[in-house]
């Protein structure tokens, strides 16, 4: 066989291969393809040509225009731009003044069972007080000592012998009755009433 039309054959052969190594399509990778997560610059040729983000310069630009870099303060009454040395400073008031307890606080703590006003005496649960006697109260870590001064059909009236101040305790032990006078419920009557001659006195 002749070396030279062998050596030709050859060729033929690699060439054919190639060409058919070319025309061969690629194989799918697993999986359908998939869309583009993000939409940008270069995609598509009907999307505007521009960035994601804006450039720092742009963004300075813009901030110079709003008002708020002009305040100091913002509607709510905080620093816009705050800093470390403008947190309020925040400190406990153990300086401050505790509310007075008085006497008649005290009192009201009392429930009246009984009044006597014929011997001046009064029922606090089952302890009996009358007039000129000291009651010795404990009220919110302060002791009161009340003398009662007067007993009468409405209310009680303390006084305190350390403090010197005066307390009353209202009650509704008795019922108060309105008394109105007898002329003025007679003369509702005077229309109705028939004049009757008056009858003689007996003759002896």
């Amino acid at each position: 066989m002749n070396p030279l039309l062998f050596i030709l054959s050859l060729f033929l052969l690699a060439g054919l291969n190639t060409v058919q190594a070319q025309a061969k399509p690629k194989p799918k990778a697993g999986g359908p393809s998939r869309a583009a997560l993000f939409v940008g610059k270069g995609t598509a040729a009907w999307l505007p040509k521009t960035e994601m983000l804006p450039a720092a310069d742009a963004i300075e630009t813009q901030a110079q225009k709003l008002s708020t870099r002009l305040r100091n303060i913002d509607p709510f009454g905080l620093s816009t731009f705050p800093r470390e040395d403008d947190a309020p400073v925040i400190e406990d008031d153990i300086y401050r003044e505790t509310p007075k307890i008085t006497l008649n606080q005290a009192l009201q703590t009392l429930k009246i069972n009984g009044v006597n006003l014929h011997r001046k005496e009064f029922l606090i649960g089952g302890r009996q007080a009358s007039e000129g006697d000291v009651l010795e109260l404990s009220f919110k870590g302060e002791v009161f000592q009340a003398q009662v001064i007067e007993v009468n059909s409405a209310e009680l009236l303390f006084h305190d012998l350390q403090r010197d101040e005066t307390g009353v305790l209202k009650h509704q032990v008795i019922p108060q009755l309105a008394i109105e006078p007898l002329q003025k419920i007679a003369s509702q009557f005077e229309s109705r009433m028939t004049p009757v001659e008056p009858v003689p006195p007996d003759k002896p």
